[in-house]
């Protein structure tokens, strides 16, 4: 059986898809083809479960589109899966010689995809996780296995030039509400190397560079700063060795998740029941306008009233456990 995954979104949005897809080859010993996006195309590209990574350019979407097309129009598929319910992936999905067309129910789509005529699979609760909603593809395809595994290649060796042991502050986000505070950060630093002496690795995207060169100011002890100086392996194995993973509500979240980490998400704007980790502990405070969904806000209350106490409580026991 030869099936096509289109997924082309952020970083977190595949991480929580893998499940399926290990799924779909493990019961349907099936071919596994996906579109991606360039962020996403080396953890995909180099996963067990996938035989072909295609990549899907949006910087250059109009040569790109050739290529995928190409790409697409030149194999047979027994299975079309459109996981991204928009134009887009609808459109590629219309496009693949397929024999079925499988997307989501039509309360669930976006961009009026719920037109194009796929088979949908029934209708659920569209609050509950989203790996948990990708998972429904299986449910809808006789496979019944409650075992969530995402099955990323894992690496024997710990970076070099990091410590035995340490603990990943993962500071960036892409939606700038999302983002705690510098000084939260830096006050959490000093406080781990305090009361366990451990060592904090700092990371992030390029982007996120000078707030790391904020948080190394005012810190006592000064932070490993690895921010956009990762790529996405690199990234997976700093994270893969980590005792445990601070973060926010960003791809790298999920990927510590996907990896087994004990992951402390601190979050403001997003809910956390939906996007949240699949698995660790959640800090999210009861303000009255959370959550929002804004990608950008004046005064996020939601993040500044965490405090590093708050993620103490929940990291004590956790570096407390041999």
């Amino acid at each position: 059986m030869d099936i096509l995954v289109i997924k082309l979104g952020a970083l977190g949005d595949v991480i929580n898809t893998l499940p399926l897809v290990v799924q779909l080859k493990k019961h349907l010993k099936a071919e596994i083809h996906w579109i991606v996006a360039p962020l996403s195309f080396p953890l995909v590209s180099g996963h067990p479960s996938v035989d072909r990574a295609i990549l899907f350019e949006k910087s250059r979407w109009k040569s790109s589109i050739v290529e995928v097309t190409k790409a697409i129009r030149s194999h047979h598929f027994d299975l079309v899966l459109d996981l991204q319910r928009i134009l887009k992936s609808g459109t590629l999905c219309m496009l693949a010689k397929g024999k079925r067309r499988i997307g989501f129910d039509w309360k669930r789509c976006k961009e009026m995809t719920w037109l194009f005529p796929f088979e949908r699979i029934p209708a659920s609760d569209p609050s509950s996780h989203m790996l948990l909603q990708y998972l429904e593809f299986a449910d809808y395809l006789g496979i019944k296995e409650s075992n969530v595994e995402w099955g990323l290649s894992l690496s024997p060796a710990r970076p070099d030039d990091l410590p035995d042991h340490y603990v990943v502050l993962n500071i960036g986000a892409t939606k700038p509400a999302n983002k705690w505070t510098v000084q939260g950060f830096a006050a959490l630093t000093d406080e781990l190397s305090r009361q366990f002496r451990i060592s904090t690795v700092l990371t992030g995207g390029s982007e996120d560079m000078e707030m790391a060169k904020q948080i190394e100011t005012i810190c006592s002890e000064k932070p490993i700063n690895l921010t956009g100086r990762t790529t996405i392996h690199d990234l997976k194995d700093v994270l893969q060795h980590a005792r445990a993973v601070v973060t926010c509500d960003t791809g790298p979240m999920h990927l510590a998740v996907a990896l087994k980490k004990e992951v402390v998400a601190l979050f403001g704007p997003s809910d956390h029941r939906r996007t949240g980790p699949f698995q660790g502990h959640v800090i999210q405070k009861n303000v009255h306008c959370s959550p929002c969904n804004r990608k950008r806000c004046d005064h996020p209350f939601c993040m500044s009233e965490i405090t590093p106490q708050d993620v103490m409580k929940k990291l004590t026991p956790i570096l407390n456990h041999p």
